[in-house]
């Protein structure tokens, strides 16, 4: 491969990373904080995503969080996906069931499933009500 082609290679492979995944990304487990509670991601069954409009892609260690973090940054309805406790596939979070009484990460306690479990609204709620309780 001439010096010239090898470059190109170089450039399309870096414009390629450049351009946001329209789908879930791994994030670098045990070294990416949350990012709602800065704890460092490392229990992959409870880890959670979403893309904000921008592409930017968030990550968290607890489902809870990234619930948290919508509400907080009034993010509308961005792409979102759980990791699922036992398979270890994104799941959309919206259409993905919880299950409560995992000992999730931040303690709120929902570990995402494919089937079985509480719906998307319903964690919100719990989640919600658990953080006023904390406070």
């Amino acid at each position: 491969m001439t010096r010239r082609a090898l470059l190109q290679v170089i450039a399309a492979l870096g414009l390629a990373a450049c351009t946001g995944s329209e789908g879930p990304v791994e994030p670098v487990w045990g070294k990416q904080p949350c990012a709602h509670c800065a704890m460092i991601l490392s229990d992959r069954r409870f880890g959670a995503q979403l893309r904000t409009d921008d592409g930017e892609h968030l990550f968290y260690d607890d489902v809870g969080c990234m619930v948290l973090d919508i509400d907080q940054r009034g993010l509308g309805a961005p792409r979102a996906w759980a990791r699922d406790g036992r398979s270890g596939r994104w799941l959309d979070a919206r259409t993905a069931r919880y299950l409560a009484g995992a000992p999730s990460p931040m303690d709120f306690g929902f570990e995402a499933r494919a089937a079985d479990g509480v719906a998307w609204d319903d964690l919100r709620v719990a989640v919600t009500a658990k953080a006023r309780r904390d406070r």
